[in-house]
């Protein structure tokens, strides 16, 4: 078998920067501003979403996707969490139902990426790398099955923690880290630049958008990690698509 973790991940084809949909709603976004915002971020070349059944904007957006004309050429990156804060182990048929759920909702046949994350209450190490070890051969199970079976392409863990990060990335079974990355953010700057990785929170929530810094800076230092193959962009309007849309000009010369 070809080792992915060291060629860097699948070659998902992802797009450069990915559409984050958490604040839809929290922005007064109406069905219709959304379904503008997927169509003209498509045609900016951002063909990938990231979404996931937790936000309060979900139900917003997978009706606005559902509505637009780039519907069936859209990647999908979905958080699930199993086990949740609740749960204490993990649970092969819940995970599988719920990423059944996720490709219903989303009128696909496939998820590109499942961010994975494993809680516990709280989330402590302690608990999550005994559950980790103890059935990694559940978790090695179903997710080779949902690929083989075509319902995911990959898994990208959300580890919480270092810790967590230096055990998960050894399993054959996961294929990437998934976690925050900025200028402020960087205790995983050295996994984007050896693991497989996809960025989340690039403007560390909005400190950084504090006019010293341009979106396509920002943007620009966490898409310049050597693999990094996606970055999580929150887009709740057309006109912040154009610095996106310069950078990926530019990217795509190269």
């Amino acid at each position: 078998m070809e080792d992915w973790h060291a060629m860097g991940g699948l070659d998902l084809n992802l797009s450069k920067v990915t559409l984050g949909t958490m604040r839809f709603k929290d922005k007064g976004l109406t069905s219709t501003d959304v379904t503008r915002l997927i169509e003209c971020a498509f045609d900016v070349g951002v063909t990938t979403h990231h979404s996931s059944y937790e936000y309060s904007s979900y139900k917003l957006y997978c009706e606005a996707l559902n509505n637009s004309h780039c519907k069936s050429q859209i990647k999908h990156i979905c958080k699930l969490a199993n086990p949740h804060f609740d749960e204490l182990k993990f649970d092969v048929s819940k995970l599988k139902s719920k990423v059944e759920s996720e490709l219903l909702q989303l009128n696909t046949d496939c998820l590109d990426v499942l961010q994975w994350l494993l809680r516990s209450q709280p989330i402590n190490d302690t608990e999550r790398l005994a559950i980790l070890e103890d059935q990694n051969d559940q978790m090695s199970f179903l997710f080779q099955q949902l690929k083989s079976e075509g319902k995911i392409k990959s898994v990208y863990s959300f580890p919480y923690s270092a810790s967590f990060t230096k055990a998960v990335v050894k399993l054959d079974h996961i294929d990437g880290i998934m976690s925050y990355l900025n200028m402020h953010e960087t205790e995983y700057s050295n996994w984007a630049s050896e693991n497989s990785f996809i960025a989340i929170r690039p403007f560390a929530a909005g400190k950084l958008l504090d006019g010293s810094n341009s979106i396509s800076k920002l943007i620009s230092y966490v898409i310049d990690h050597e693999n990094v193959i996606t970055c999580v962009v929150g887009v709740n309007n057309t006109l912040q698509l154009k610095p996106i849309e310069e950078l990926l000009s530019k990217v795509s010369k190269f």
